[in-house]
């Protein structure tokens, strides 16, 4: 066997075409990294630049602006009225965990304490669904109680 035969015989296209690929790949790959070695040369020459910009990207953005905190006052019904203007703002029935985030977006000190004492004071009565209703009637009573 000699010739074309051969090279069928032996799987010899196969192979060449294979080699080919190969190749053509590479020579691919080598001239996109070459078009693209001036941007990797830019980011040596300037790394301070660029760690600095990674740095800023992974950190914590800083506060701008100054925001003085609502205070919570010691007084429980200065507490309460903060929260039922809150409340006021949302959709009945209201989630907690909504409430204590709008609480802490306004910057109102000790949301969760101040919640457990609504709580406690049935200012705040679960609907059993696992949202939760201000009961107007008992805070007209507590307001009475003033």
């Amino acid at each position: 066997m000699k010739g074309f035969e051969a090279i069928a015989f032996y799987n010899g296209w196969n192979i060449s075409v294979t080699g080919v690929l190969i190749v053509f790949t590479a020579l691919c790959t080598l001239s996109f990294i070459i078009s693209q070695l001036h941007k990797v040369l830019i980011i040596i020459e300037n790394k301070d630049k660029y760690i600095k910009k990674a740095k800023n990207l992974f950190s914590r953005p800083k506060k701008t602006g100054l925001r003085h905190k609502i205070r919570a006052s010691r007084n429980f019904n200065e507490s309460a009225r903060q929260f039922h203007l809150l409340i006021q703002s949302m959709k009945d029935p209201f989630s907690l965990p909504k409430l204590i985030m709008l609480a802490k977006k306004v910057d109102i000190a000790r949301p969760y304490s101040t919640v457990h004492e609504l709580l406690a004071t049935k200012l705040i009565v679960p609907d059993g669904k696992g949202y939760y209703f201000w009961d107007q009637d008992a805070y007209k009573k507590f307001l009475v109680k003033e």
